[in-house]
């Protein structure tokens, strides 16, 4: 990628921060308003022109103001801070309540793990600097402060209540005659395929980020998978996996305590790692074998 293409909102960003007395370097507002601009632009170098001056510093000026509101906040949210997971859940809570949802506390949950999903594969603060140097890139729903946070994490609580009622309501429609749900079954050569790539996808973890390499392993070792595989699995990386018959870890709050984070955090970093992973098809299949898709209403009951 041409690193140049953002350097004309270098002064904008700077005449930003240095308005708003900025405590975060310019660098770190430019990533996000590059990021910004990517996202709008729907390119990965797109004509800052045709964005409009005035638009992107206003933006500019909407980034360094919620950074100065939010971005302690967002960096301990990705550090797991317990205090601030806690405040973020009963703000979703009460603004579900306030809509009237009749699932509130469940709907918060699965809010909190979104917006810390989201975060996790983003770019905090602290490495906005280093990300900008090698070129500004992320995903496309990654949250680049140019809304307050809380407005934000209220939106993603908001369309995920929605979401599950539109799924409810299609359930509820009658199917027509000869229709069918699901997906079609495995047949022997899929499944054969995705036994011959377990130790693909054990390579494959070793390469995920350090955090996200640590769940998806302790994910592995939980007591409640098979004991053929765990005994595969230390056969294919004692390292990784160095004792089989070690059954300590029963539940996410056990891997939760292991690792020195939360079950949340757990949950979502399994989330971001499976969705890294499961771009093979077959890396896909042994997954859902080996870590069936848990819920955060099962987390709450011992997860």
């Amino acid at each position: 990628m041409d690193a140049a293409w953002f350097e004309p909102l270098r002064p904008l960003c700077k005449d930003a921060c240095v308005a708003a007395g900025s405590a975060y370097p310019v660098e770190v507002a430019l990533f996000y308003v590059a990021r910004w601009c990517q996202k709008t632009g729907g390119e990965p170098t797109p004509d800052i022109r045709a964005l409009g001056e005035r638009e992107v510093r206003e933006i500019a000026e909407r980034v360094v103001r919620n950074l100065a509101e939010d971005g302690e906040r967002v960096t301990r949210l990705v550090e797991g801070d317990a205090e601030t997971l806690t405040e973020l859940r009963r703000v979703l809570l009460t603004s579900l309540r306030a809509r009237g949802e009749p699932a509130a506390a469940d709907r918060a949950d699965e809010a909190l793990q979104k917006v810390a999903e989201v975060l996790l594969i983003g770019t905090p603060p602290a490495g906005a600097a280093a990300a900008l140097r090698k070129g500004p890139v992320g995903p496309g729903n990654e949250f680049v402060f140019t809304s307050p946070f809380l407005n934000w994490a209220r939106t993603v609580a908001k369309n995920l209540a929605m979401d599950e009622h539109r799924r409810e309501a299609r359930a509820r429609t009658p199917r027509l005659p000869g229709s069918k749900r699901g997906t079609p079954p495995i047949d022997g050569a899929r499944l054969r395929a995705a036994r011959d790539a377990l130790p693909s996808l054990v390579e494959a973890i070793r390469d995920l980020p350090p955090v996200q390499q640590k769940v998806m392993v302790a994910s592995l070792c939980r007591a409640d998978l098979d004991e053929v595989v765990r005994e595969r699995l230390h056969q294919i990386a004692p390292d990784l996996f160095p004792d089989p018959a070690d059954r300590s870890l029963a539940s996410d709050r056990d891997i939760a305590e292991h690792l020195g984070t939360t079950p949340r955090l757990v949950t979502a970093n399994r989330s971001v790692a499976r969705r890294r992973l499961s771009r093979d098809p077959r890396w896909a299949l042994l997954l859902d074998f080996l870590l069936p898709h848990r819920s955060t209403r099962q987390g709450r009951r011992g997860e």
